[in-house]
């Protein structure tokens, strides 16, 4: 399958023209959603980027899928799955709507139900799980929305601007979010 269908967004795969599209906005004062999003990720070229997406096209890593957000035509955004556990049947998920203007209009929102269906539906997963800065209100409030579960916070987790900020812990089960889309 090239792509996956929400109600407002399409997920598709990466496109040499989206590692580009990405690393303009990583440039920008906007760049800092992709800061807090990757706390582990110093800022990269955009030849390092590239040179990432040829190998991950060449060779894929067999626990990671990453998909672009296109909505109204163009990329807005990016989510993936990774640490995909065969055994334990769960993944992690990670997000970024790259553009301020691109905010608020329901992309994320509709970007994580469609994944999540999908990983429960096709890949047969049972849970999803999800890391995100506790001071994050509005990306919180989208997790709640779609059924994730606070699960706890690992204080003090990442470095950032001289001071160690905490990490908020959130986990969907394909049981409860089956419920919440009256599955």
């Amino acid at each position: 399958m090239a792509w996956l269908a929400g109600e407002r967004v399409v997920l598709r795969a990466w496109e040499r023209d989206d590692v580009r599209a990405a690393w303009e906005v990583a440039q920008s004062v906007e760049g800092k959603g992709e800061q807090l999003r990757d706390w582990l990720k110093p800022p990269r070229s955009l030849e390092e980027m590239e040179r990432e997406f040829e190998a991950n096209a060449a060779n894929p890593p067999a626990d990671v899928l990453e998909f672009v957000i296109q909505a109204e035509g163009r990329a807005v955004g990016d989510i993936d799955l990774f640490h995909i556990e065969d055994r334990n049947r769960c993944a992690m998920v990670g997000i970024g709507i790259w553009r301020t203007e691109d905010r608020g209009k329901s992309y994320g929102y509709d970007a994580i139900r469609t994944v999540a269906r999908w990983a429960f539906d096709h890949l047969n997963l049972h849970r999803l799980e999800l890391s995100v800065d506790p001071e994050n209100a509005p990306a919180r409030r989208i997790y709640e929305k779609c059924g994730f579960v606070a699960e706890g916070t690992r204080r003090s987790r990442h470095f950032e601007d001289g001071a160690y900020h905490d990490e908020l812990i959130m986990g969907l089960l394909r049981e409860d979010f089956d419920a919440r889309e009256g599955k």
